[in-house]
């Protein structure tokens, strides 16, 4: 007999977390050793170049919180939960970890790099989070978490071709 009981942790956030800590480590390791979030100042190079430096953060962010507790899910209400869940809590995190100043090239402004992620993640993220429960018949299992990766991608894509074509 043991004098503690084990701690039992819902399925769905035992996969929220594996999602967090894989998401947030990419997204933060590649601000910070893109050199994008740093002490000082980072002037984010405009076009091609910029985009190309937040392309894995944005990525992480956008498609791994939704397609990882999707695909690993045993019901609907925990695939869902778990995705936002991963959603929120790595995006916090990266904010977090990496919130060296931006300063954006078109603007007269500085964002927290992390922040710039996040805000530049979060239309991919929800958009993968409604694809894997409107993809698939059931809304979780392998199906629904590789409409989510596929649809996080692609929307993730188009919101840094649009931002390098802009910049």
């Amino acid at each position: 007999m043991t004098a503690m009981g084990e701690i039992r942790v819902p399925t769905w956030l035992r996969r929220a977390l594996e999602a967090i800590v894989v998401a947030t480590a990419i997204a933060a390791v590649s601000l910070l050793g893109g050199r994008v979030s740093t002490a000082q100042v980072v002037a984010l190079p405009a076009g091609a170049a910029g985009a190309l430096l937040l392309a894995p953060s944005v990525l992480a962010l956008g498609v791994l919180p939704a397609a990882w507790p999707a695909a690993m899910a045993a019901t609907r209400s925990d695939a869902l939960f778990g995705a936002i869940a991963a959603f929120l809590i790595a995006a916090d995190a990266t904010v977090m970890l990496a919130g060296g100043p931006v300063a954006l090239a078109t603007r007269d402004q500085t964002l927290p790099a992390g922040l710039l992620a996040v805000l530049l993640a979060g239309g991919p993220g929800l958009a993968a989070i409604g694809a894997g429960q409107l993809g698939s018949p059931l809304g979780f299992g392998r199906r629904a978490g590789a409409w989510s990766a596929a649809v996080g991608a692609v929307a993730g894509t188009a919101v840094l071709v649009t931002l390098a074509l802009l910049g």
